[in-house]
């Protein structure tokens, strides 16, 4: 077979071509970077809103939506504030979104975190700016408050007043569920119990003037009323208990999850590469026995970590199991590429076959330390290239009775129907083309 009649197989072999491995590698890299791409892509933020408890005035929901929406956190305050005059709407909307945003978290410094527990570190002072802020903020709310009543006088007969004196006590009682460090000192148990038991109070305050006002003082007198009361004040007080509850049992059942993971990865790890470094450490002085150990480990640990299937029950899985058994047995790196894929039955396990025995004489005989195979599975034909820049051999000077050649790769080939082709020059290398048409 002349020059002229073998198939082109690649570009011309006298200029260095980079491996299929290094073509993989830089497509891979286009296709996170772009043809464009100057710099790396971030990620995109965190859509999440959280509650802020740092500079909070009192459940940090408006801290948390300022920094969620880059808002001046005043703002935030004066919208709350001013809705609230309208129905307690603000208050209501502030309500749910306590109870629906989390709290943020974020872990502070270990010393901070140590002295803010065993009482050594306590909140700092009102500064006097935030002291004009929340009177220009009450003074809004009352005079929003007030002009609403005034314009809308048939909003009059709602209790608005007796209900601001029950948001007020759910506002007390519910600050008190957002603190989770158990160990505080004596003076801030006893303030926090005389502010939650302030906070019900008013809640109860609230509950009976409400009705008072709407059905008369008599009617508080009735079991009935009195059920609704103590149904309302154990709602408002467990609610925030309630969700925080769910919250810690989220964050305990996301830990659990973490801490399984991190336990399945230490057993894989120690059963599998920590076993293998001990043998590479045994083996030291013979490379190639290294670099087989080293190959070996990290194609399972490829399969493990990206959950490819062991069974070759396709022409990929196949080809990646023979270019695994030709790496550990010929002591050579296979680099292969797939494209495509195709059930595997008679003809395409010949396919796969042949190719192996390619791979094979390529590693043996070649005397080169890599191996190049690229194969593309279309719809109506598959197509295995097997190359090696090894030494080479005459094609014309092989036998009939050389059964690697011959027999395990152009006869199964023509056996199947199919067609292979050996281009070999000696100095030059291997190319070993293999084709076969789907049925």
């Amino acid at each position: 077979m002349t020059e002229r009649d073998s198939p082109r197989l690649g570009p011309d072999t006298s200029a260095p071509r980079p491996s299929l491995a290094e073509i993989a590698a830089q497509l891979d890299r286009q296709t996170v970077a772009g043809p464009s791409a100057t710099a790396p892509v971030e990620a995109p933020k965190q859509l999440r809103a959280t509650r802020v408890a740092s500079g909070a005035w009192l459940g940090g929901v408006c801290t948390g939506l300022a920094a969620h929406l880059g808002w001046p956190v005043l703002l935030i305050r004066a919208i709350v504030v001013a809705l609230a005059g309208v129905l307690l709407v603000g208050a209501v909307v502030y309500a749910v979104l306590w109870l629906a945003m989390p709290i943020d978290r974020s872990p502070a410094a270990p010393g901070i975190d140590a002295a803010t527990r065993t009482g050594m570190r306590t909140q700092t002072s009102v500064r006097s700016s935030d002291i004009g802020e929340r009177l220009a903020l009450l003074l809004l709310g009352v005079g929003v408050a007030l002009l609403v009543q005034f314009l809308v006088p048939s909003w009059q007969v709602v209790p608005f007043w007796p209900m601001v004196v029950f948001a007020v006590g759910v506002a007390l009682v519910w600050t008190q569920a957002d603190s989770l460090m158990p160990r505080i000192g004596r003076r801030r148990r006893m303030r926090a119990v005389m502010q939650a038991l302030l906070g019900i109070a008013l809640i109860a305050g609230g509950i009976v003037l409400t009705i008072s006002r709407g059905f008369g003082i008599r009617a508080l007198t009735t079991p009935q009323w009195t059920g609704v009361i103590l149904f309302v004040v154990l709602l408002a007080v467990a609610a925030p208990w309630a969700f925080r509850t769910r919250t810690a049992l989220t964050v305990a059942r996301e830990q659990e999850l973490l801490a399984n993971a991190r336990a399945d990865v230490a057993s894989h790890l120690h059963d599998s590469v920590l076993q293998t470094l001990a043998l590479i450490q045994r083996q030291a002085d013979d490379p190639r026995a290294v670099a087989a150990l080293a190959r070996k480990q990290e194609r399972e640990l490829r399969q493990w970590l990206y959950g490819e299937s062991h069974e070759a029950d396709t022409i990929k899985t196949a080809l990646e199991a023979a270019a695994a058994e030709v790496e550990d047995d010929g002591g050579v790196t296979v680099d292969l590429v797939v494209v495509g894929d195709h059930e595997l039955d008679v003809r395409m396990d010949a396919l796969v076959r042949a190719s192996r025995e390619a791979m094979l004489n390529a590693a043996k005989h070649s005397g080169a330390d890599r191996v190049d195979v690229y194969a593309e599975i279309l719809d109506d034909v598959a197509e295995v290239y097997v190359r090696d820049r090894g030494q080479g051999f005459e094609v014309g000077s092989v036998s009939d009775d050389r059964m690697g050649v011959r027999g395990s790769i152009v006869d199964r080939m023509a056996r199947h129907d199919g067609t292979a082709r050996i281009r070999s020059v000696p100095g030059e290398g291997t190319e070993v083309w293999l084709r076969m048409e789907l049925e």
